[in-house]
């Protein structure tokens, strides 16, 4: 079961990861509520106290992914960056609120798939990727 988070949450998770802070390290952090630490580890003044919510979750949220809620357009611009490092106009390009011609691996697909949330639609396109609004 994939669970769903807020693009907050999914902002720290994203940061603590990106730390090369461990999975286990960081149900560590969160079960003995060290918001400090995840601070330093992530270089980051966050509020992590935010993953406290998310305890009995974590360690599925970590292993099989998440969706966020309500995926906010430079949301999700922001996690195609920090997810599968795809960046606007070197990786893909904006037309209005759509990402097109993305190309990404298969893991890389599921992943995306994953945290999208439903007001967005994925679809492949010859041999990349769209994503747009939902309509």
């Amino acid at each position: 079961m994939i669970h769903e988070i807020t693009l907050m949450e999914a902002y720290l998770i994203e940061a603590l990861k990106s730390s090369d802070a461990s999975h286990s390290e960081i149900i560590s952090y969160v079960r003995q509520r060290k918001a400090d630490q995840m601070q330093r580890v992530a270089q980051s003044n966050s509020d992590f106290t935010l993953l406290y919510e998310l305890e009995g979750q974590l360690e599925d949220i970590l292993r099989d992914g998440y969706r966020v809620k309500f995926l906010t357009f430079p949301g999700l611009q922001r996690l195609l960056l920090l997810q599968v490092e795809k960046e606007a106009d070197l990786d893909y390009t904006l037309n209005g609120f759509t990402v097109e011609g993305l190309s990404l691996t298969t893991e890389e697909a599921e992943k995306v798939e994953t945290f999208l949330s439903k007001n967005w639609t994925f679809t492949k396109t010859g041999e990349t990727y769209t994503i747009q609004p939902t309509r």
